[in-house]
């Protein structure tokens, strides 16, 4: 039977063994999901629908994504091993990312980064409560911002582990 009779069919043709070997196969072998769609003779979101609705298809197509990233990553490490200075960097800085990685900035600035990052946010935070409390021209305005205020510095406690 030609693939394009065959891709014609219901979907319980690819519901059948060796079609879910043949998905797992194509996206093993690096198609793409609209190149698979073609393959069947369905469009790219008729497949996403059995993707959704049929566990043994998306379980094909994971398996075949699983192994093109075993074979893939086997393919770099070995060319990583044997000197390939491309695929060495590539594997440290992938798989060592604290030491290997294209920031200038040490694993402490790193770290005071993110704290003033989340600072800046929760001062934020506050400006704009202050200004929705301003705006709904609520008569205990004050009692609502120190209530937001007390909440705020609450969770920035809880995160930094300060009192």
């Amino acid at each position: 039977m030609a693939l394009l009779e065959m891709a014609r069919g219901q979907y319980k043709k690819w519901l059948e063994t060796e079609n879910l070997l043949l998905l797992q196969g194509w996206k093993r072998d690096g198609l793409t999901d609209e190149q698979i769609a073609h393959n069947i003779g369905i469009r790219r979101e008729t497949l996403y629908d059995w993707i959704k609705k049929y566990p043994n298809i998306s379980n094909a197509l994971k398996m075949g994504k699983e192994q093109a990233n075993f074979i893939i990553e086997n393919a770099l490490f070995k060319k990583a091993k044997s000197g390939h200075v491309t695929a060495q960097i590539f594997w440290l800085k992938n798989n060592w990312r604290d030491k290997y990685n294209d920031s200038q900035l040490s694993v402490e600035e790193r770290e005071l980064l993110k704290h003033r990052i989340k600072d800046s946010e929760l001062d934020t935070k506050i400006k704009e409560a202050k200004l929705k409390i301003l705006q709904n021209g609520d008569g205990s305005a004050e009692d609502h911002l120190l209530e937001l205020i007390e909440t705020i510095e609450s969770e920035d406690e809880r995160e930094h582990g300060t009192e």
